[in-house]
């Protein structure tokens, strides 16, 4: 196996989430998802939802651990993709 491979191999290990982490960004993620659509008045699709997941994750892996705090930058982060695709719109 050349060493690329194995670098990649590795790098992806690294990249999975510990079953705490997970839990950690779970009720952040869900709470930001239904205050979001509440406000909203509809349901976010399936890519938006994989985008503010992936948001909170990279967070909570930079260290931000405070369940509130993740929550609100979830739903900043909603807003700022509602703003980007009514710009394109446009």
């Amino acid at each position: 196996m050349s060493s690329s491979a194995a670098g990649f191999r590795n790098d992806r290990r690294r990249r999975r989430l510990s079953p705490m982490l997970q839990v950690e960004i779970a009720k952040p993620l869900v709470r930001a998802m239904k205050i979001y659509r509440r406000m909203a008045r509809r349901d976010l699709d399936e890519g938006t939802r994989r985008d503010v997941a992936r948001h909170i994750r990279r967070l909570a892996e930079q260290g931000l651990h405070d369940p509130g705090r993740l929550t609100v930058c979830g739903l900043s982060y909603l807003r700022q993709l509602e703003r980007q695709r009514a710009s394109e719109r446009s």
